[in-house]
């Protein structure tokens, strides 16, 4: 990898600090990856979020693991697991610029649809309730581990079919994105992922993550539910289109 210039620094550096600003303050921090992505490579970026995802969810694990439902964690893990390496087998298996693309491609797929739902709701599509645990704890782990990004989503239309409670479902959603990030980071580890490069990048970046993580929780936005959506949608359409063109 050529070294990074000041410019692409301070962007990097940004992107960080925002996105997990974002996540603190609203749950949603799935624009890290696609952006960071512009400017470093995919074999770099995907392990070193998954650090940061792993300490990210943490923070909300330690405070309110009263609030995990245990049994729900018991039955998403084995599907996860098995998504996951599945996902690891294609990392080790794919260059960089193949797994920049299918970001790319998924990004703009979701981000679509999400800008869609904001304009002209139609209600969520949903798997038949048999089907949603499986597929959704296994694809959660397969595009987790493949991408690094975009986890939550899937993991978010089983738990909310659940209809756990606020607490509940924070809780639930940390505790087993931190567990996918344990398991995918072993795995990680395993192939080599974590190279000099990537070591050096995770120390850079920990502590921007930590400082958005405490922006976020500071964080009172004017901003409806609504609006925030569909910025949120644009942003991921945007980053997601150069990724396509890489």
């Amino acid at each position: 990898m050529e070294a990074l210039t000041w410019l692409e620094i301070v962007y990097c550096s940004f992107v960080v600090v925002f996105s997990y600003a974002v996540r603190g303050s609203a749950g949603f921090g799935a624009v890290t990856i696609p952006l960071v992505a512009l400017v470093l490579p995919m074999k770099i970026v995907v392990p070193v979020v998954t650090v940061l995802g792993i300490c990210s969810s943490w923070t909300i694990v330690f405070r309110e693991t009263r609030f995990i439902d245990m049994s729900e964690l018991k039955r998403l893990l084995p599907y996860s697991v098995a998504g996951a390496l599945g996902g690891l087998y294609l990392f080790n298996a794919f260059d960089a610029g193949a797994l920049a693309h299918g970001l790319g491609a998924l990004v703009v797929t979701y981000g679509s649809y999400a800008l869609w739902q904001s304009v002209r709701p139609t209600g969520d599509w949903r798997l038949p309730r048999a089907m949603m645990l499986p597929v959704s704890g296994t694809v959660a782990g397969f595009v987790g581990t493949l991408f690094g990004a975009m986890a939550g989503m899937f993991y978010a239309i089983y738990l909310d079919a659940r209809r756990l409670g606020k607490d509940e479902f924070r809780a639930t959603m940390a505790a087993t994105l931190f567990a996918l990030g344990i398991i995918r980071g072993s795995g990680y580890i395993a192939l080599g992922a974590f190279d000099r490069e990537a070591l050096i990048a995770c120390a850079f970046a920990l502590p921007l993550m930590a400082v958005g993580v405490v922006l976020g929780n500071h964080i009172h936005t004017n901003l409806s539910q609504t609006a925030f959506r569909r910025i949120v949608s644009v942003v991921l359409i945007a980053s997601g289109l150069p990724l396509l063109l890489k």
